[in-house]
């Protein structure tokens, strides 16, 4: 699952101040009833696995949210905050880090078009991305629960609380070793993803994300939306990238059993320009990069891991070879010795 990435870094490795009392008793009293009366109905008519994972999907983008994200992998602990609107059409979202140097994410998507502005205070600069729909927390992916359920077997659990939610939770287990297994813990009034861990072959969690607290189905005033600096002046720098057809630059990458391309671009990293093929599952991704003409003589060997992210480098002629994703180390080895180049015609 894409935690959150900045703009451009898919090789890298993803609050509602307050208001008057009474608006807020008003407020709360009536959520609270649409609350209890979702759950109400939940109870009346259980939803099935397919169920909660659509309705995961569609909370994620078609529902106002605001709260706080903790995100665990080893001993890494970070925290941000999030404020999501949709306005009837698209979905706006807001994410300040709150660890380390401070940035900022503003993120406009629709359902065909997804553009996100990454926010550097330090050198004043707004680094923008024009992508299709790479997901990150709390959305799940755009695959459908179908195309998800044809890779991973779906089980509900117990409900639990969850940053003071009643939370369904709903363990994926793959169906082969090529990926991970997952847990989620969804809340039961309106679908939102609360929490998700995934978990290795051995069943241990590996990374964690959830909300610590959220206010779900708030009005969001479009001012919080707005960046905390003033970018007048800012320098805006696009990502460099452009589709592309690694068969006719000669190369075959065969798509992985159970995943399915969804991107194939040439793009710009830092002074190298590189090409690149994304391939998902509904939940994991997995991105394979090719450098023509690289300098690197000798990579390592061995699958580098960073909590469920894992990476291999193999040379293929003159070219550098890297595979990385939220995949086991099994999954990035075997794909990166399928990359072949077989000459242009």
């Amino acid at each position: 699952m894409i935690v959150g990435q900045a703009a451009g870094g898919a090789r890298r490795g993803r609050w509602v101040p307050g208001r008057r009392l009474g608006a807020v008793l008003i407020a709360c009293s009536a959520f609270a009833g649409v609350h209890a009366n979702a759950q109400d109905q939940a109870r009346e008519a259980p939803r099935t696995e397919a169920q909660w994972i659509q309705a995961a999907r569609t909370a994620a983008h078609r529902i106002n949210y605001a709260g706080t994200i903790i995100y665990q992998s080893g001993g890494e602990i970070t925290s941000s905050r999030i404020t999501h609107l949709f306005d009837g059409s698209k979905s706006h979202e807001r994410i300040q880090t709150l660890d380390g140097k401070p940035r900022e994410y503003l993120r406009k998507r629709s359902d065909s078009d997804d553009e996100v502005q990454c926010l550097i205070p330090e050198s004043r600069k707004i680094i923008v991305e024009r992508r299709s729909a790479e997901e990150s927390f709390p959305a799940l992916s755009g695959a459908s629960p179908d195309e998800i359920l044809q890779r991973y077997e779906a089980r509900l659990g117990p409900v639990e609380r969850v940053a003071g939610l009643e939370a369904q939770t709903l363990a994926l287990e793959p169906r082969d070793d090529l990926r991970y297994a997952y847990r989620l813990w969804l809340d039961r009034a309106s679908g939102l993803l609360l929490r998700a861990q995934t978990l290795n072959e051995r069943r241990e969690v590996i990374e964690q994300i959830g909300f610590s607290e959220v206010r779900v189905g708030d009005r969001i005033d479009r001012s919080l939306l707005k960046p905390t600096w003033s970018v007048e002046g800012w320098s805006v720098v696009r990502s460099d990238y452009h589709k592309t057809d690694l068969a006719k630059h000669g190369w075959l990458v065969p798509t992985p059993e159970g995943f399915r391309k969804t991107k194939e671009v040439m793009r710009r990293m830092g002074s190298v320009e590189a090409m690149q093929v994304v391939f998902a599952d509904g939940l994991a991704t997995m991105s394979v990069f090719i450098e023509p003409n690289s300098p690197v003589i000798d990579p390592a060997a061995q699958v580098r891991m960073h909590g469920p992210t894992s990476a291999l480098s193999r040379r293929v002629g003159d070219a550098l070879v890297t595979v990385v994703g939220e995949v086991p180390p099994g999954t990035v080895r075997a794909v990166a010795l399928s990359v072949e180049f077989r000459g242009t015609r």
